[in-house]
């Protein structure tokens, strides 16, 4: 199958060929084992596990949960799923294995300057363990919580929910936290915790079933990798962790080619969005506003100055990211105000 032909203007094109999917798509399963996975950590130089044309569909398993780490806190061996003993099967740890990625995935005729589209067609809980915790140091509270918490948490798989405390349910809202292209090879290793141009850890919660994520190509084949399930998780993940779990769903991944992206740009049923990340928060909004704000111009023909304008009045400017070092805040912007295709 070949790749998506180049078509200009790029931010424009993306969005037309949002809804085109290439013909005669291939389905595949990948699910998390010791020789489908990585953990913690991105690089150019691994070797696909699996290798897809643009268009085809990959059914994903992903593994969240070493049970080494729900035995340390008391759940006996029994309740304990056993896929999840043979995905961490070559671990020595009892940590929760958070990063866990499948992957990576090459993408046929992928290259820098390309960008690969991402459309989360599924994804939806495995099991109903999962694992939540704070750190010292770490969160948007570090003063007021400067000690180390792990908790069990339990998912009503048919109530959809979790109960934190009685009359207190959170519904659950699936997504993987990280989904990622490799970084360019002269980076080498680079460790999964902040997100990055190249998509990452965003810990998006907006990036459920029937969104889509466009990731900026750095290397050949791409090198798609995803995992880092959440059950659901808040705008900031403020105490430094999601309901954390393992997931399971499809995604298709579609090849644009020659279509520029400075950094991750992503589409949901009711709006387009726009992410900025950096350490320092101000810099991070400013990314997110000015790749709107070029967004809207480019793709609705909208004056920049205008442009600039119509986002004061309709934008929604949030802390998607607030603890993983690098800072992540998505610009959002609602599809229903523009009433002409």
């Amino acid at each position: 199958m070949k790749p998506i032909a180049p078509l200009l203007p790029p931010l424009a094109a993306l969005l037309a060929l949002a809804a085109l999917a290439p013909a005669h798509a291939a389905t595949y399963e990948l699910k998390a084992t010791p020789q489908t996975v990585h953990r913690g950590f991105f690089d150019a130089s691994l070797k696909p596990v699996l290798t897809v044309d643009s268009g085809d569909v990959v059914k994903l398993e992903t593994a969240t949960g070493n049970p080494r780490y729900f035995e340390k806190l008391g759940v006996p061996k029994e309740k304990i799923p056993p896929e999840l003993f043979a995905a961490f099967a070559d671990v020595d740890n009892d940590g929760r294995g958070d990063h866990t990625l499948d992957g990576p995935i090459a993408v046929r005729g992928a290259e820098p300057g390309d960008v690969l589209e991402i459309r989360i067609l599924k994804v939806d809980v495995r099991f109903p363990i999962a694992g939540q915790s704070f750190r010292p140091g770490k969160g948007v509270l570090p003063d007021e919580f400067n000690y180390q918490k792990d908790k069990v948490v339990w998912i009503d798989l048919k109530k959809r929910s979790i109960e934190y405390a009685p009359g207190v349910e959170v519904p659950i809202k699936p997504f993987w936290g990280v989904m990622a292209v490799a970084p360019e090879a002269s980076r080498g290793r680079v460790s999964s915790g902040p997100p990055d141009v190249f998509g990452g850890n965003l810990d998006n919660r907006e990036l459920g079933a029937g969104s889509t994520l466009f990731l900026p190509v750095q290397t050949a084949g791409a090198l798609l990798s995803i995992g880092d399930g959440h059950a659901v998780q808040g705008d900031g993940e403020v105490c430094l962790s999601a309901v954390e779990t393992s997931l399971k769903g499809e995604v298709q991944v579609i090849l644009h080619k020659n279509m520029h992206l400075k950094r991750p740009r992503a589409e949901t049923p009711t709006d387009y969005m726009t992410i900025g990340l950096d350490p320092d928060l101000n810099e991070a909004a400013r990314q997110a506003t000015s790749d709107m704000v070029d967004f809207l111009a480019t793709s609705k023909g909208i004056p920049r100055d205008d442009a600039y304008m119509l986002s004061s009045a309709a934008l929604r400017l949030i802390v998607a990211e607030a603890v993983d070092g690098t800072k992540e805040v998505k610009a959002e912007i609602a599809k229903s105000i523009f009433k002409r295709k």
